[in-house]
């Protein structure tokens, strides 16, 4: 009998329409060993609870468990991962769509590659459902990854299939601000687990106007810098202390020169994809001088970016 794997989502005010393509998209997986654990982080909206239960009672895969009161998404999934009996652990997110041989190739990428954790290529949409652009076509071994990582946060958290073993052995996420997901793929790292990355886009990744990582993208700047010097220095259990300073340390008018940076650094990128390579370097100069920390976050991109190259050029 093949592996069993465990899915788990969390899903808190996402319109009903996003929440139904999210569910429909793992169900209709071609890999259909799975239990699907879906967590309601608002037990008053009553409208996703119906729809939630009404898939429950139609497939025995799902199972839905209420909270009694919002804990936020680290608690939420720290919650799903006690229900969890596969061997496997997946996440998706209530808002994105995956493909439907999502499960099936990232089984057969993780163990034929002999890794811990893979994560994979994403097509993003917006909130209409449009396509808006995809992630780098690069597939990644361990070592690459693990370079990159230990650069910038690169890999998509609702992508992830991952060994139960993993989860286990690092007790689940941490309350990390922003920045769950990058902690616990450094503590993988520092705990020697592999890492890979496949080179298939496997979900549709929505990105929203009013979403977390938007509204506090200079707290998740900050956090995951944060984490990265503690992960170097071997002291990534201190990081619950550092994340404690960080809403201190951020004023409104720093976040919103930061939120300013961000929108020319990315009309920049599409300057560059548009072959008008004047303007999209002048707006990315524009951006690092809008804001200190947008400056750092830029010399970390090019650092990055010469990270692929480096790939690259590895490759021809």
């Amino acid at each position: 009998m093949s592996d069993l794997i465990s899915i788990i989502m969390s899903t808190y005010n996402e319109k009903e329409e996003w929440v139904s393509k999210s569910i429909v998209s793992m169900l209709n997986q071609t890999y259909s060993n799975f239990e699907f654990i879906i967590i309601l982080d608002n037990p008053e909206n009553q409208e996703l609870k119906k729809i939630l239960y009404d898939y429950s009672e139609v497939d025995s895969r799902v199972r839905i468990v209420i909270n009694q009161e919002n804990l936020g998404l680290v608690r939420s999934l720290n919650i799903a991962l006690g229900y969890c009996t596969g061997s496997y652990i997946a996440r998706m997110d209530a808002d994105d769509i995956s493909h439907e041989n999502r499960l099936q190739l990232q089984k057969e990428y993780l163990e034929n590659e002999d890794v811990d954790l893979v994560f994979s290529r994403v097509i993003m949409i917006n909130e209409d459902g449009k396509e808006m652009g995809q992630t780098n076509n690069q597939e990644l071994s361990h070592s690459q990854v693990k370079e990159k990582l230990e650069a910038v946060n690169m890999s998509f958290h609702p992508t992830w299939l991952v060994k139960k073993e993993v989860y286990d052995k690092l007790d689940g996420y941490r309350e990390i601000a922003y920045c769950e997901d990058y902690d616990f793929s450094l503590r993988a790292l520092s705990y020697g687990y592999r890492i890979g990355k496949l080179n298939e886009n496997l979900l549709f990744y929505r990105v929203r106007e009013s979403s977390i990582s938007r509204s506090y993208s200079l707290e998740q700047f900050i956090n995951s810098r944060g984490l990265l010097k503690l992960y170097k220095k071997g002291q990534l259990d201190t990081a619950s202390v550092f994340n404690s300073r960080v809403l201190k340390q951020v004023t409104p008018k720093e976040k919103e020169k930061f939120r300013e940076a961000d929108i020319d650094f990315f009309k920049g990128i599409n300057f560059l994809k548009n072959n008008m390579k004047f303007k999209g370097v002048k707006m990315i100069v524009v951006s690092s001088l809008k804001s200190k920390y947008y400056f750092v976050k830029n010399m970390n991109y090019l650092h990055y970016k010469s990270k692929d190259l480096k790939i690259s050029k590895n490759r021809k």
